[in-house]
């Protein structure tokens, strides 16, 4: 009875022993997946660390995710300059309404061809394919009324070898090419831009006497009295190319502080403070830059306008030769003097403080002119200003828009492949694939007037850069999917020692019942030879 117990607790421990190996090799097997899956989101994550995307640079170095309206809607991000998205033929890429517009319009056929036809290119055509643009909600109804309402411009031949206008808005001028600009640079009435009338000055003369038979107030440039015919033609490059002063008779009605302030207002009002906020005017480009304006006149303030210093008994005629060393007020026995020329030094070195960031620009203002850094001082600073000569008309700029649309169309003819269209119209993702395996290209204006069909980074603007929202995002679920695998495996770990625990156990009932089993045997075995 003892050795059939013995053998029937044998053959359940064997059975149970094999069942838990099984499952420790389950859980092996197991574990070797959990490691396959985690090497396999680690190569992800590192591919993943890779990606790029395709980004519009504008002409401020702001960037903005390419997408189509970017290039083919007319806005200051693209200059007011087509970016027409071409396929592999050359037909440009359209959204439906606009395709249906040109097909209405009679400028391409139902196969996406340049229609023959003496209509186009022409005025006509041009104004009939705008009138199906804004019937169809191509473009705006405003855009529309302006291109068929600008007779300054009207239609041109833009895009095929017309004239190419200048929409640069902005120019980045270094000082000394900055100073003979205002010297020379002229508004759109053809006068001198940078000029500052300084004749209508209250009680200004002219007399090199400052005795007290005179009016207070006297101008110099290195000491010479000026004439009121050259004060009225007076531009901030002379006065920034010379020792430029203000002087004043001492006296109760000579509050030079005064005086100065209402010409320093003048200067920056010629560069562009409290200008028109819808015209750029000098240094004024943007609202960053009209705020620096702004700011910058409380600080030059304080740098020329209220401090004093005596210089002893100076005379008229070596005003220029004390006064310009200092940035503020100056004061001898009979006058008081100010330089105008450091004044715009200061104001123009402060607006760059403002516009830069205070410690982001090694421009300093002291008392003493030997001891300040100004911008005008550094040949290598960079002036922003308003481009005199660009075209800023917005009627102008969108109508010019649309004559290069029309002209191209009419010249290449639109694309038919609506999947295409439709996926890279909406799909910024699909739109930077194609582009980068040359499924699309992006057609531009070239300096000869015509459009060139290219890659996208010769246009200038179009540019691979890391894609730091999908390195982000692939980031996060790889450590997600890590720290799942991680518990799974550490879960995996717990069960595979129970099961060896278990096994080894086993093992040794095993191996104890089997000596019982043996013994037994023996045993009969013996006494019945016996």
């Amino acid at each position: 009875m003892g050795l059939a117990a013995s053998q029937a607790r044998f053959l359940a421990i064997t059975s149970r022993k094999m069942n838990c190996e099984f499952q420790s090799m389950q859980v092996a097997q197991q574990k070797l997946s959990v490691t396959r899956d985690l090497q396999k989101a680690a190569q992800d994550y590192q591919t993943s660390l890779t990606a790029t995307k395709l980004v519009w640079e504008d002409m401020d170095s702001n960037t903005y995710d390419l997408t189509y309206d970017m290039m083919m809607t007319p806005s200051a991000i693209n200059q007011y300059d087509p970016y027409l998205l071409t396929d592999t033929q050359g037909k440009i890429v359209l959204t439906k309404s606009m395709f249906d517009a040109a097909l209405a319009a009679g400028i391409i056929n139902e196969n996406g061809n340049p229609a023959v036809s003496a209509n186009h290119p022409s005025l006509e055509g041009r104004n009939k394919f705008i009138e199906k643009l804004g019937a169809n909600g191509a473009i705006s109804g405003t855009n529309a009324n302006i291109v068929l309402n600008n007779k300054r411009l009207g239609y041109t031949n833009s895009g095929i070898g017309g004239e190419i206008y200048d929409k640069s808005m902005a120019n980045g001028l270094n000082t000394y090419t900055f100073i003979n600009y205002m010297k020379n640079a002229k508004d759109e009435n053809g006068k001198l831009a940078y000029n500052v009338d300084l004749s209508g000055i209250t009680g200004l003369v002219t007399s090199i006497s400052l005795s007290n038979k005179n009016p207070e107030y006297v101008i110099t440039q290195n000491g010479r009295a000026l004439t009121q015919e050259e004060l009225k033609n007076l531009n901030l490059g002379q006065i920034l190319s010379g020792n430029y002063e203000l002087s004043a008779r001492q006296g109760v009605n000579a509050n030079l502080g005064n005086k100065g302030e209402d010409i320093l207002i003048k200067f920056a009002e010629v560069l562009g403070y409290k200008c028109d906020p819808d015209k750029f005017k000098g240094l004024n480009v943007d609202e960053e830059a009209s705020a620096a304006l702004d700011k910058a006149i409380e600080f030059t303030k304080n740098d020329c306008l209220q401090k004093t210093h005596d210089v002893g008994n100076g005379i008229l005629t070596n005003v220029a030769n004390n006064s310009h060393n200092y940035n503020c007020i100056v004061t001898g026995n009979n006058y008081k003097s100010i330089s105008l020329t450091n004044m715009l030094k200061s104001y123009l070195t402060n607006f760059a403080i403002m516009l830069d960031g205070w410690g982001e620009t090694p421009f300093v203002i002291k008392d003493k002119t030997s001891e300040s850094v100004y911008t005008t001082s550094d040949l290598n600073y960079y002036f922003v200003c308003k481009n005199e000569g660009a075209m800023t008309s917005q009627e102008d700029l969108v109508t010019d828009f649309y004559n290069m649309l029309y002209n191209q169309l009419c010249t290449n003819g639109a694309c038919t492949d609506k999947t295409k269209s439709e996926l890279a119209i909406t799909d910024k993702n699909y739109l930077a694939h194609a582009l980068k395996n040359g499924q699309l290209f992006i057609s531009s204006l070239n300096n000869d007037g015509y459009f060139y069909q290219g890659h996208y980074t010769l246009n200038g603007h179009v540019g691979e850069v890391p894609d730091e929202d999908a390195i982000a995002q692939a980031e996060l679920e790889y450590n997600v999917k890590k720290s799942k695998l991680n518990y799974k495996e550490e879960t995996l770990e717990i069960q595979m020692k129970n099961l060896d625990m278990e096994i080894s156990a086993l093992t040794t009932e095993f191996d104890t019942v089997k000596n019982l089993i043996s013994k037994g045997v023996e045993k009969v075995f013996t006494m019945f030879s016996n």
